[in-house]
């Protein structure tokens, strides 16, 4: 059945899609989308390898004849792994930025080449491996999910981007505040500079503490000083016990700002302390007297121990836990933006927790494409933009793949606002997103050279359907390719072969087919040879 709503003045038809995925029209779209006159701006092709892959302009829909889509135009490349696509895109790059590719091949076409200056190229691939040209170009920026900032956490200050995706996939992106971890290495470690001589510590109840500390120590050690390793270990959990004891003493003492004051401490720290003063003067700080005589200029450590401490005072009245003692807190937006301007530094980290590898890569795909658009424009008024995104995809759930070409449609209305024209190519595996592109705006790579295809006499061809079409449809036509994993095609090839050679099946194997007219169809044969009965 269909059902028909009214949106504005056009009429949308829901056919098999689920009511969350049928959306407003650009919901973040403000002001109308501003197509080019006449393509006026556009590039209307590019060559490489010896192929010719036009950028046609949005077909036009409905009675006003709307475009399409809002890019300018938006094309799409498909074909087998290492059949060209990332190797053309690089093509456009490098014709673009002006820099000769290794074939010296590549070429546009402008509708006029006094626009060539104009114009810039983003690149983006999902791929993290190793990207073909450099990150920073003339003209062009190119942008990689690399491995090492794979155990970055994702920033949270792309809030319109984080809102929009957000919206448009439902995903979850919480914001997070992370402290550094705190554990008992740095209370241990403070315990061993009060049993130090040389810091002459006057306080008495740290005492039982530091003597029995060492008695475990003096047990691990051999005569000549050594640590005898396999009794260190043996004795780890005495050592923990006591240091335990110990910071629950000085937490007694200390009060509500001993998590604070062991914070900062930590801080320091790990400047590497230089010089007893300096030494002195952080123990001073946190509560401890000692019989030295402490000079009234404080040493850079311990400037740097209250900045730290006066930071964690701040941080802990914006989370609102006086005692700061957790690692990690869930903030809103306001927190977020308040704990930003204290520019923490390594005292914590803002970021966004709880995301799933499909939501951390959107996050990263389209946060970094508005960062690169916004130093192009930095770098020279532009007024024409190339994207490129190569399996952008790629870590998406299929029911996220249906909603990516939608979302990346508003993205280009939104780039109108900044540029005059918008042009987007898109390569992909994916026969979810190449059933959002029709046939003239899909170009299919079949792996061969120019003069593999001159010599067999073969052309890039187009598929026959596409746009909304059935998937298996898409995966024929567009993906040139069957619909069956090999797997499977081999085990129903082999109980075919023992069916037609007569040999038994037994029944589940049979029922284990997903697909009724082959499954039908064995069946039949089985029945026709007297292996199976007949059920009327």
């Amino acid at each position: 059945m269909h059902q028909n709503v009214v949106c504005g003045q056009n009429t949308i038809t829901k056919l098999f899609l689920p009511a969350k995925m049928l959306r407003p029209e650009r919901p973040f779209l403000v002001g109308n989308i501003n197509h080019s006159a006449k393509g006026t701006h556009l590039i209307t092709a590019f060559h490489n390898d010896g192929f010719s892959i036009p950028l046609v302009e949005s077909p036009l829909i409905g009675s006003t004849e709307q475009p399409l889509f809002a890019a300018d135009s938006m094309t799409l490349l498909v074909g087998p792994n290492g059949s060209g696509k990332t190797r053309a895109m690089m093509g456009l790059v490098s014709a673009l930025s002006g820099k000769k590719p290794a074939n010296g091949a590549a070429s546009i076409t402008w509708v006029s080449e006094e626009i060539h200056k104009s114009t810039c190229a983003v690149y983006y691939t999902s791929a993290p491996y190793h990207l073909p040209i450099s990150k920073h170009g003339h003209q062009y920026r190119a942008i990689k999910t690399s491995l090492s900032s794979t155990e970055k956490p994702l920033t949270s200050e792309h809030k319109e981007v984080i809102d929009q995706l957000k919206l448009a996939f439902g995903l979850e992106a919480r914001k997070v505040l992370n402290l550094p971890r705190m554990s008992e290495v740095e209370v241990g470690d403070l315990l061993r500079q009060l049993g130090s001589p040389s810091k002459g510590v006057i306080d008495t109840w740290p005492a039982p503490f530091i003597k029995r500390y060492k008695e475990i120590d003096h047990i691990a050690r051999r005569d000549d000083g050594s640590i005898d390793w396999e009794t260190f270990h043996g004795t780890s959990r005495l050592r923990s016990e006591i240091i335990q004891a110990f910071g629950q003493e000085m937490k007694l003492r200390v009060g509500a700002e001993f998590s604070l004051k062991i914070r900062a401490y930590e801080h320091v720290r790990k400047g590497r302390m230089q010089g007893s003063t300096a030494e002195l003067q952080i123990l001073n700080a946190l509560g401890f007297s000692t019989r030295h005589k402490l000079p009234q200029k404080l040493s850079v450590f311990r400037q740097r121990y209250d900045e730290a401490l006066e930071k964690f005072r701040k941080i802990a009245a914006i989370v609102g836990d006086e005692q700061l003692k957790k690692n990690v807190y869930y903030i809103d937006d306001d927190q977020h933006e308040r704990l930003k301007s204290l520019e923490l530094g390594t005292l914590g980290t803002l970021s966004l927790t709880e995301l799933s590898s499909g939501a951390a890569a959107l996050i990263h795909q389209f946060s970094s494409i508005e960062l690169a658009c916004i130093a192009l424009l930095k770098e020279a008024p532009y007024t024409n933009l190339v994207l490129m995104i190569d399996e952008g995809d790629a870590f998406l759930h299929l029911a996220w793949q249906q909603r990516y070409i939608d979302y990346l449609d508003k993205t280009a209305a939104l780039l109108k606002q900044k540029f005059k024209t918008v042009q987007i190519i898109v390569a992909t595996h994916s026969p979810v997103l190449m059933s959002d592109f029709p046939r003239e705006c899909t170009f299919i790579l079949d792996g061969n050279s120019w003069f593999e295809d001159l010599a067999g006499d073969t052309k890039p061809r187009r598929p026959s359907e596409a746009f909304g079409a059935p998937l298996d449809t898409v995966v024929r036509e567009v993906g040139q390719t069957g619909t069956m994993g090999t797997f499977a095609a081999n085990v129903i090839k082999k109980i075919v072969d023992d069916v037609s050679n007569g040999i038994s099946v037994p029944l589940k194997c049979i029922e284990m087919i997903g697909d009724p007219i082959i499954r039908r169809q064995i069946k039949g044969r089985l029945v026709e040879l007297g292996l199976l009965e007949r059920k009327d």
